[in-house]
């Protein structure tokens, strides 16, 4: 990082301008996570493991004033990876992780963009029913700003066929993400919901919409059930896409 990114001065002053900057151990966080329950650690600590940390040996997180990860890439493999791609400086590649952060466009939590060339992506990925004293839950979020015009966001929803069985909300991609501690459940305003998927069937399908008038982001979140026994795991897929108006 010192040696490479950090080296460039514009990178400097946009870190001096917009960001706290600050370092912590990955063996910290495992130290911490293991020997502590999960509502004694910092508020900041809680944030980074909530997010699925350690996906390279440096990680960049960006956290707003509120604790929510607003970016998060492991940085060799980003670096490359883009330079690669597009040929740009790794400097470029850093600055632009950045600045995309400060504009919410969340990068390196595996955003699915949907345009009007290409409206429909499939995602897969798993939930986890909670463990004592944490609430686990999968975010993706959903990326409609390209249709100025408006449409309708589908979403095909899919469990595979372990016992752990799911619920899922889709919320406003702009606001933070809270939950009511009573009803293990997001707080904020819902715009569509489907409940105990995999419940009755193996392989139960749900499906959730809404219409939007401008594109925007949104926050797809799968949580399984408390029911289920604790610390159980399912695969979902989901196929997700717009119909223009």
């Amino acid at each position: 990082m010192r040696a490479v990114v950090l080296s460039d001065e514009r990178i400097i002053e946009f870190l001096n301008e917009y960001f706290i900057n600050m370092w912590v151990r990955n063996t910290k966080l495992r130290r911490l996570r293991d020997t502590n329950g999960f509502g004694e650690m910092p508020p900041l600590v809680r944030t980074i493991i909530e997010n699925k940390w350690r996906r390279g040996p440096v990680d960049a997180w960006v956290i707003s004033p509120e604790l929510e990860a607003i970016g998060h890439v492991a940085v060799n493999t980003y670096l490359e990876e883009n330079r690669r791609e597009d040929g740009t400086l790794e400097s470029e590649n850093y600055l632009r992780f950045l600045a995309d952060s400060l504009e919410a466009k969340l990068p390196g939590f595996g955003n699915t963009v949907l345009t009007p060339e290409q409206p429909t992506q499939q995602i897969l990925d798993v939930f986890r029913t909670p463990e004592y004293g944490h609430q686990d839950y999968t975010v993706v979020v959903i990326d409609t700003t390209a249709f100025e015009n408006g449409g309708t966001l589908i979403m095909d929803i899919e469990v595979g066929n372990e016992k752990a069985y799911g619920s899922f909300f889709l919320l406003d991609g702009v606001h933070k993400l809270t939950f009511d501690a009573v009803h293990k459940r997001p707080e904020g305003i819902m715009l569509d919901e489907a409940h105990d998927i995999g419940w009755y069937d193996p392989c139960e399908k749900g499906q959730m919409t809404h219409r939007f008038e401008h594109g925007q982001l949104y926050k797809l979140v799968a949580m399984g059930w408390a029911s289920n026994e604790k610390g159980s795991i399912n695969a979902f897929q989901a196929r997700i896409s717009v119909a223009e108006n």
